[in-house]
């Protein structure tokens, strides 16, 4: 059939990615609708409101180099943002904090002299001697930073967020350590001999300063929401989409609890494997990707147990990655040394402790009383907490959000990513829908290139 006057275009997920495409094609004039599955925009990125405060699921950073990326931002924004001055640690085994990015005076003073001396020649002797072959995470970090700085800082944090030794985590996960920007560039920054002055002010750049909206993450995805109805598209919320409606190798339209719609085009940021799944002439090899994909493609979870302190000075840093075995707590975000709109008047802080696990994991079946005890012992007993009263808590689960990159896993995302490819009139993007860890800048990224092949195909 012709396509209408204005295209009309289903976007599947409010997340970062979904909104981003939403926005740009409502902007360009096509109708859009959004379909999300929740009663919320934002996906991983949006923001709660919590007894008079707003918090974000864990720390949330925006940084890009990309400038269309950086443009669109700041016209979504306008200038309720500002530049946030972070001041991230590291946890240590010993109890130490170390301050983030490192800094090798503050390394040396915590570690000491003679650790560090031992990890830097333990470096040089890995860089003489390469491993004949890269396949796993460790393989990666030992092969970068020698064995003593991968025990000292990635192991214990890094298994227990993945739920498995590193050894047992593809190595391609190291270019998503790399994108993001934590301890990876900043070691390298600290102990790696002869590095540029150009490369320390671009880590300087991305882990000390970064932009950040004056209500939270979510604000940005809220205000393209509101952007796509005020242009004449909708949102729909609670919308679970049902089944994909397909004609040859043309996606044409959707079944959701709204009902069928026909689309002239389709955005999904929904999971990859019930998408594929979903497709009609599956060969013999996707059939099998599909079975596999249950064992292989796999997820990490996450628990957020949000307390609420009566105190105002707890410790100084934004937030705390836990490299320690003492507690099972990744990641610790205090809200009050991000941006002062977050807590307006309240004189108490929130604190957000992150615990990740699998589904088939006692500890997701745990009930919010018993993670906020948890969370409360644990901060406790590494000091983070101390005599200060805690009130209330909050808990929010969020089911797999995390693509864990088993070896070899690319073997059975390759088949189900060039299926999808072949059909007409659909782009699948985002963290679920391509099974990939994205940064926001990647989520946007993805949104972008799928609004432009969208009016490329469309012709507007």
């Amino acid at each position: 059939s012709p396509l209408s006057p204005r295209p009309r275009i289903a976007v599947v997920g409010a997340g970062p990615a979904g909104l981003t495409a939403a926005y740009v094609l409502a902007k360009a004039g096509a109708q859009v609708e959004v379909h999300e599955g929740s009663r919320v925009v934002g996906g991983l990125s949006r923001t709660l409101d919590l007894w008079n405060q707003r918090v974000d699921l864990g720390p949330h950073r925006f940084h890009t180099q990309d400038a269309r990326i950086d443009s669109l931002w700041k016209s979504v924004v306008g200038e309720d943002w500002a530049t946030v001055e972070s001041h991230p640690g590291v946890f240590r085994n010993d109890g130490k904090v170390l301050r983030y990015p490192l800094q090798v005076v503050d390394v040396v003073r915590k570690v000491g002299l003679t650790e560090s001396i031992r990890c830097v020649l333990d470096y040089g002797r890995q860089q003489l001697r390469p491993l004949p072959e890269v396949r796993t995470f460790e393989d990666w970090l030992v092969q970068h930073f020698g064995h003593r700085v991968y025990e000292q800082f990635f192991r214990d944090f890094n298994e227990k967020f993945f739920g498995r030794p590193c050894s047992a985590v593809d190595a391609s996960v190291s270019g998503a350590a790399a994108k993001d920007a934590s301890l990876v560039d900043t070691v390298l920054a600290a102990l790696r001999t002869g590095a540029s002055n150009a490369r320390a002010r671009a880590v300087k750049q991305v882990t000390e300063q970064f932009p950040y909206p004056q209500r939270g993450t979510g604000e940005v995805y809220e205000r393209m929401a509101q952007f796509v109805r005020d242009h004449g598209g909708e949102v729909l919320l609670e919308s679970r989409v049902e089944a994909l409606e397909v004609e040859g190798r043309r996606v044409t339209g959707l079944k959701s609890s709204h009902g069928s719609r026909a689309y002239d085009y389709i955005i999904s940021s929904a999971p990859l494997v019930p998408l594929v799944a979903q497709l009609p002439g599956q060969p013999p090899e996707v059939q099998r990707a599909l079975t596999e994909a249950r064992d292989v493609l796999t997820f990490r979870s996450a628990l957020l147990v949000y307390l609420e302190v009566h105190e105002t000075g707890l410790f100084p840093e934004s937030w705390l990655e836990m490299h320690t075995r003492a507690v099972r707590t990744c990641r610790v975000t205090n809200f009050r040394n991000w941006v002062p709109g977050l807590y307006g008047a309240e004189r108490s802080t929130i604190l957000c402790a992150e615990y990740w696990c699998s589904q088939d994991e006692a500890l997701w079946s745990e009930s919010d009383e018993a993670m906020a005890a948890l969370a409360r012992k644990e901060l406790e007993s590494v000091g983070l907490l101390g005599p200060a009263p805690v009130g209330r808590f909050h808990v929010v689960r969020l089911p797999r959000c995390y693509p864990v990159y088993q070896p070899g896993f690319q073997r059975v995302l390759q088949p189900l990513q060039e299926h999808l490819d072949n059909f007409e009139r659909l782009s699948s993007i985002g963290r679920g829908g391509r099974f990939s860890y994205n940064s926001q800048d990647a989520n946007w990224r993805m949104g972008l290139e799928a609004a432009d092949g969208a009016r490329a195909a469309l012709g507007f």
